[in-house]
């Protein structure tokens, strides 16, 4: 039901380099059909993250990480982006662009959008702080050890769920839910343009 895409945030992901053309590659041969959830995962946040060292850099984060991805992400309707390195949990809404896409905060359903990007490094080592500036993308944030649990229940359903490593209860939850029409929809930047 899931289809992974994995980057090297340790090598150039640029457009044009040699990963960026692996990338795409992979986003592109999802067939959703059969794989209707479209996952991109990175060590390093190549999309959004409020930590504090990323926000002191001016950046949200990863150097020149969605400047060059973000149109790839739209293009496939990549339903979420994982990232680590950053040892605490945070979950942003539906995004393109620096804009939240989807008013929503805990069901989505229709055409996809935008990528909801998620930290998940809560998973050792010491605890990484958040910064003191509130994004308007930002909806939840959590500075402890965690997990997250991905449960697709058929091709049109879909739940996520963050769960705190000191007991295993759910923090934080989303469900999606949409037809394969939806993920056929044209978005901007997401199709082709045609004449």
């Amino acid at each position: 039901m899931f289809h992974f895409c994995i980057a090297d945030t340790e090598h150039d992901w640029r457009k044009g380099s040699e990963q960026y053309n692996f990338i795409e590659k992979c986003l592109a041969s999802a067939d959703r059909q059969k794989q209707p959830w479209l996952i991109f995962a990175a060590h390093r946040p190549l999309g959004y993250t409020s930590n504090e060292y990323y926000a002191q850099e001016g950046s949200f984060e990863e150097p020149m990480g969605r400047e060059n991805l973000q149109r790839l992400w739209q293009r496939y309707k990549v339903d979420i982006a994982f990232y680590g390195h950053v040892h605490s949990y945070e979950r942003s809404c539906p995004i393109y662009k620096n804009k939240c896409v989807n008013s929503e905060t805990s069901h989505y359903s229709g055409i996809v959008n935008g990528t909801i990007h998620v930290v998940a490094g809560g998973g050792g080592s010491h605890l990484s702080a958040f910064s003191p500036v509130n994004t308007i993308w930002s909806l939840f944030k959590d500075y402890d050890f965690g997990f997250v649990k991905l449960t697709a229940f058929n091709h049109s359903s879909l739940l996520f769920e963050y769960k705190k490593s000191s007991d295993g209860k759910v923090y934080d939850s989303f469900t999606i839910s949409r037809d394969y029409r939806d993920v056929l929809a044209c978005v901007r930047d997401g199709c082709e343009p045609t004449k």
